[in-house]
């Protein structure tokens, strides 16, 4: 029989949740000095008929440890979209495929900032094979901050200086 606790926190959703920040901080990775390193296992649906990780899935894969990265800094993308709508686009990516990837590896997403602009950010990342240390893939990826007036295209506008100040310290040697 499930407690009425864990009965509690699986009922709840949206912003009323009171989640176990311990358990979710979790999911979102870890900050290891001015690297972020971001952890997920390649499952069925990442894969082609061989078993072979998708090109466009390491896109994916790091998308999503962008975004971790960006919550374990303290920067909340969906609580910005809802005061004004600022938001963080990517405007460019390069990338260069090394080796490939199987169904079941665990894979780590390490990010770290190359360079911070007024309403820029270049950050690299590397896919790496958690079992033999093998590097998989390496960004090269612009994002630009912009805000979304009325409804029109976006406009890049200044980070804010409480976001600057999250990021500094980060930088990283180019890799």
């Amino acid at each position: 029989m499930m407690d009425v606790d864990r009965q509690q926190k699986l009922l709840m959703t949206g912003t009323n949740a009171q989640y176990d920040l311990k358990f979710y901080s979790a999911l979102d990775g870890v900050l290891d000095g001015p690297c972020h390193r971001y952890s997920l296992r390649v499952q069925y649906e990442d894969t082609d008929a061989g078993g072979i990780v998708y090109h466009a899935q390491y896109l994916a894969f790091s998308e999503r440890a962008r975004s971790a990265w960006l919550r374990c800094l303290g920067i909340g993308q969906s609580e910005m979209l809802t005061i004004g709508n600022p938001g963080f686009v990517v405007r460019r990516v390069e990338i260069d495929f090394l080796l490939p990837s199987g169904l079941g590896a665990v894979l780590e997403i390490e990010s770290s900032l190359a360079k911070l602009g007024g309403a820029t950010l270049k950050l690299h990342q590397k896919v790496i094979n958690r079992d033999n240390g093998h590097i998989l893939a390496r960004l090269i990826v612009d994002i630009g901050f912009v805000t979304f007036v009325n409804g029109k295209q976006p406009k890049i506008c200044r980070l804010p200086e409480v976001i600057k100040t999250k990021f500094s310290g980060l930088m990283t040697k180019a890799r």
